[in-house]
């Protein structure tokens, strides 16, 4: 793997900066596994993709095979006959709750069980003796997971949200692939270039003049349990502190009484110019009366962040946005979009899914995320990196994940009385963050580094 990060230059001690240990060329990005950490729930397609015919479907680099078994709900096996390894997906389902492999008629239940021969006629001696590799599922608002793991499985509730075991939400989809890595995927959420790669996309466009937190030189991780939330910038409480424009700060904006453009010295300013106000005053009123509503959730746990096994949340009050990058193999990742509501009625419901389908899956799950791919297909993650303190929470995402990949899931029970991977050696990408925010003038970088727990006194 070329390119390991480069060395820091400058006194030993400020090289330090981070925890007691030495800094070392240790590149973390290469101990997370490149298809996907194991021993998790994974959201794998739509219960109405699976009709009369098997479909075959790769995830954590495997072929599965999906199909109904004898009660019509969705099964999974190994997409491999335990006969001769031919395709049972290319299969038929001949008989309910079964599938038959395309190349001697091996019949299969959902099981994985061996139930009959085609090819050999009903004397073979083969059914009750031969067994296919299953991979749990379960079916949740019409979406199917699946346990990619040994053994037996964890609870589900520790891996799929909340909202999924609620009798009265509502959740629409999108599926899409990129032809990333995971990693690459999940890290694009966890940083400082919304308000820049975004910047003309209808959602940012629609949001309102933007906001002072968009442009922190550092953003503080927050440990929840499963993943991180974020404090921004120098603000007390975690999560996304946008304010509420009305049309008195939107003309102040305009008279240069209230902050909109940064100055760069010998470049000029950034916005370049105030033409987008032209469009943010439209969305004034639905945006105040947006973030009038209360928090969709306070469950720490399934609250706005990131979350494991790959998961991105934010909240939107009006919904809950959700961004599952399901590894397919190490150049490609499935990304499943989630929209959660909680209509009243059933007329909500109908409006709830309009809206879906004419407007935010095509801001937000089309539009917006677009951008987010045309830039990272052609992005690197074998080069040497140089970390800003607004990359934070991608240094701690790496340490969890470090640890979740060596020491297995059961590590987040001990994790969530403590502060993550503190006595964790220091990367020299690592250190150059840090030094940074000893720059900006932070007594304790260490601390900052490290996180909080969520419900710590800060």
């Amino acid at each position: 793997m070329p390119g390991g990060d480069e060395a820091v230059t400058g006194d030993p001690e400020e090289n330090t900066m981070v925890s007691e240990a030495k800094r070392t060329d240790l590149d973390r990005r290469q101990l997370a596994p490149a298809e996907g950490l194991r021993d998790f729930w994974y959201p794998a397609l739509l219960d109405s993709k699976v009709g009369k015919k098997p479909v075959r479907l790769k995830m954590l680099g495997e072929e599965l095979c999906f199909f109904r078994d004898e009660h019509g709900n969705v099964a999974a096996l190994w997409d491999v006959c335990p006969h001769r390894g031919a395709s049972l997906a290319q299969g038929d389902c001949h008989f309910r709750g079964t599938v038959a492999c395309a190349y001697h008629g091996w019949v299969f239940n959902g099981e994985g069980e061996c139930v009959s021969v085609l090819s050999e006629g009903r004397n073979s001696g083969i059914p009750g003796k031969v067994q296919a590799q299953k991979y749990p599922t379960q079916t949740l608002k019409g979406l199917v997971f699946v346990w990619m793991g040994e053994g037996e499985p964890a609870p589900i509730e520790e891996d799929v949200p909340e909202e999924f075991f609620e009798e009265k939400s509502q959740v629409l989809y999108r599926i899409a692939d990129w032809p990333v890595n995971w990693r690459v995927a999940l890290e694009n959420s966890m940083d400082s270039h919304v308000y820049y790669v975004h910047r003309d996309s209808i959602l940012m466009l629609a949001r309102g003049p933007l906001d002072p937190y968009s442009r922190s030189p550092r953003i503080r991780p927050v440990f929840v349990g499963n993943g991180f939330n974020v404090i921004w910038g120098d603000a007390e409480d975690a999560g996304n502190p946008r304010r509420s424009f009305g049309f008195r700060e939107y003309f102040d904006i305009l008279r240069g009484k209230l902050h909109y453009q940064d100055s760069h010295n010998g470049l000029g300013r950034w916005p370049k110019s105030k033409w987008r106000l032209l469009w943010n005053w439209v969305f004034i009123p639905a945006n105040k009366r947006r973030l009038s509503k209360p928090v969709t959730t306070t469950n720490a746990l399934w609250g706005p962040g990131h979350h494991l096994p790959g998961m991105f949340r934010t909240d939107m009050r009006t919904h809950m946005y959700t961004r599952m990058c399901v590894p397919i193999d190490g150049d490609t990742t499935r990304i499943v979009y989630y929209h959660t509501t909680r209509p009243g009625n059933l007329l909500g419901r109908i409006y709830e899914r309009v809206h879906f389908l004419l407007w935010h899956n095509w801001v937000m799950n089309i539009q917006f995320s677009n951008q987010d791919a045309r830039i990272m297909v052609p992005q690197r993650y074998d080069t040497n990196e140089k970390l800003s303190g607004t990359d934070a929470e991608i240094i701690q995402w790496r340490k969890l994940l470090q640890r979740v990949a060596i020491e297995g899931r059961g590590v987040l029970k001990d994790l969530q009385a403590e502060h993550l991977a503190k006595e964790m050696d220091t990367t020299i990408a690592e250190g150059f963050a840090a030094d940074q925010l000893t720059e900006q003038g932070l007594e304790d970088v260490a601390e900052f580094l490290a996180g909080t727990v969520s419900g710590d006194d800060d």
